[in-house]
C-alpha cells in the first residue's frame, strides 16, 4: 500500500501559507516579466534589430507591446476545453510547454514578424494559466 501523504504532508494552516507563498512568488516573477519587456521595448539595440526606430513607428512598437492581451484572450478559450478534457495537471505542463516555446521564439528573435509569434504563442499559455489558477 501507498500511505504517502498528499501536498508534501502540510494540512491546514502550513498548506495555506506555502500555496500563499507560491503563488505570491509566482505573480511577482509575472509583473517582472512585464516589467521587462518595458524596458526592452526602448533599447536602441532591440528597435534597431527589429525596424522600429523613428516616430513612425510607434503605432507598430505599440502594438507589439499590446499583442500580449490578445495572446491572453486567445489563450483563455482553450483552457476550459482542455481543463476538462486533459485534468489540471496535464494542462498546466500544456501551457507551460506553449510559454516556453513563446519564450523561445521572443528570446531568439530577429524578426519582427517572429517577435509579434513568439509573444502571441507565449501568451497563449499564459492566458491558459489565469483560467487554471
Amino acid at each position: 500500500m501507498n500511505f504517502e501523504k498528499p501536498y508534501f504532508g502540510l494540512r491546514g494552516g502550513w498548506l495555506t501559507f506555502w500555496i500563499t507563498l507560491a503563488c505570491g512568488a509566482d505573480m511577482t516573477l509575472y509583473g517582472y516579466d512585464q516589467g521587462v519587456f518595458s524596458g526592452v521595448v526602448i533599447s536602441q539595440d532591440f528597435l534597431r534589430l527589429h525596424d522600429l526606430q523613428g516616430s513612425s513607428n510607434t503605432t507598430l512598437l505599440g502594438t507589439v507591446t499590446a499583442i500580449y492581451d490578445v495572446g491572453c484572450s486567445l489563450g483563455s478559450l482553450p483552457a476550459y476545453w482542455l481543463g476538462e478534457r486533459l485534468g489540471r495537471r496535464k494542462t498546466v505542463l500544456v501551457e507551460t510547454t506553449i510559454r516556453s516555446i513563446g519564450a523561445l521564439l521572443q528570446a531568439s528573435s530577429y524578426s519582427l514578424g517572429q517577435m509579434i509569434t513568439g509573444r502571441i504563442i507565449a501568451w497563449i499559455g499564459n492566458g491558459m494559466w489565469f483560467i487554471e489558477r
